[in-house]
């Protein structure tokens, strides 16, 4: 690659990331992403549940020490693989709960992303038992709940009475937020994350208004 082309893409990337960038400092723990994508699965979950937004994440923030300050992660459940690292210990990528770099994120995903602050940061408890339970559940490698986007999304399978009971041992992206908003003790301690669909996860009280970080499309909740 020339030095132009490598420059111009800097410029690009930078240019995408202007939002990102100007809110991160502001990103907590315990913050909800909302993404919108144009293909796919993207659209069968936006029919399924009338809504714009097809993919839900939780954010989680990592000192790095050394005067670093804090690296901000996404944590989420997805098939998407294109984003993760090549790693020689690993030559299956992970179809499931993921750890990726927000910034990282967004830039490559293809449609719009959204970030859904929380009204008060969580209670330190709160924090520490969500935090524990995020790197259990990665370190577990919890695989993609397909049946949820096969079913066309969580609201009509509940019309055809297949949504059942709280099953955690595969996870879809809003029962992974909803299920860790549980346990930072932040939503209703009754409501079922088997049930929750993305657009449920960005109208739940505790989160505020959304915030667009990339794309042109305008944010409900």
């Amino acid at each position: 690659m020339g030095i132009g082309a490598a420059f111009g893409n800097a410029l690009r990337r930078e240019s995408i990331l202007s939002r990102y960038e100007q809110h991160r400092p502001q990103m907590k723990t315990g913050d909800v992403i909302g993404f919108s994508g144009n293909a796919g699965f993207s659209d069968v979950i936006k029919w399924g549940t009338g809504s714009m937004y097809s993919h839900v994440g939780i954010v989680l923030t990592v000192g790095m020490g050394g005067g670093f300050g804090d690296s901000v992660l996404v944590v989420e459940s997805t098939t998407e693989t294109s984003h993760q690292p090549a790693s020689k210990e690993e030559k299956e990528l992970i179809k499931g709960v993921q750890m990726n770099w927000l910034s990282k994120r967004t830039l490559m995903y293809d449609g719009a992303v959204w970030w859904f602050p929380l009204k008060s940061p969580l209670p330190p408890e709160g924090r520490s038992r969500m935090e524990a339970w995020l790197r259990e559940t990665h370190s577990q490698r919890i695989p993609y709940d397909s049946i949820q986007v096969a079913g066309a999304g969580i609201k009509l399978l509940e019309k055809l009475g297949l949504s059942g009971p709280e099953d955690l041992s595969r996870l879809f992206c809003s029962e992974l937020v909803s299920k860790a908003l549980r346990v930072a003790g932040v939503v209703d301690p009754d409501i079922n994350p088997s049930r929750q669909t993305p657009a449920d996860v960005v109208n739940f009280p505790c989160l505020d208004y959304p915030v667009l970080l990339k794309g042109d499309s305008t944010p409900v909740k």
